[in-house]
């Protein structure tokens, strides 16, 4: 994944406000990278541009060879559901729906068939151990439950990069350890790119390689561990 030249401001209040100033980043094949930054340093609006929900100013983005910029909105829908995955930091999942449900929305909107989509939620409930909650309503679920539904959802389509929008915010440090550990075992297990912002310096300890975001600047802390 490269990130070229990225800038993006918004306007309030009829003041430009510049939140991105040049950015540019490579993430690997199968490595977790943890992006740190406090409140408003741009860390969700850098997810957003590379999961093509928020277009760039001024830059490119290119994801297993494709160039969000020449992609129009169809494209885009196609690129997040099978080669980008995003996860909101309020997970993104429909509490009135059944964790089953919530797994295989994804597999219906890329048309698998039936027998394909029972057998790749399982495995997916499997993973992130909720297969005895695949039945129960999302909104009855702890924090972490959700978290763990939100991923596997996220997995189901087996992307190629995983962006993580503060995913431990509303859990306790035990949970966040746990949802940490997953995310290196994902990479391990599927050769996935897990991209996770946060403003816990804490999660650094468990990803490859960490970087700072910081006034529209991003810099990396730590190198690769390839």
């Amino acid at each position: 994944m490269l990130l070229r030249d990225i800038w993006k401001s918004y306007t309030l209040s009829g003041v430009a406000v510049s939140v991105l100033k040049g950015v540019n980043m490579t993430a690997y094949r199968g490595e977790v990278v943890g992006i740190h930054g406090p409140s408003g340093s741009g860390k969700t609006t850098l997810l957003k541009i590379i999961a093509g929900l928020e277009r760039p100013d001024k830059g490119e983005v290119i994801v297993d060879g494709y160039n969000l910029n020449m992609l129009d909105e169809y494209g885009l829908a196609l690129y997040r559901n099978n080669v980008c995955s995003y996860i909101p930091q309020d997970f993104g999942i429909v509490d009135a729906m059944t964790t089953y449900e919530n797994v295989e929305i994804p597999l219906l909107l890329a048309g698998v068939s039936a027998e394909v989509r029972r057998r790749k939620v399982v495995e997916m409930l499997d993973y992130v151990g909720l297969r005895d909650k695949a039945s129960m309503r999302v909104g009855r679920l702890s924090g972490g439950e959700k978290q763990r539904v939100a991923i596997a959802r996220a997995l189901v389509t087996t992307p190629s990069v995983l962006l993580a929008d503060e995913p431990t915010a509303s859990l306790d440090w035990t949970n966040a350890i746990k949802v940490a550990e997953l995310f290196l075992n994902i990479k391990k297990d599927f050769g996935t790119t897990v991209i996770i912002v946060t403003h816990d310096a804490r999660l650094l300890e468990y990803v490859d390689r960490s970087m700072n975001l910081f006034d529209g600047s991003l810099k990396q802390i730590s190198s690769p561990k390839l």
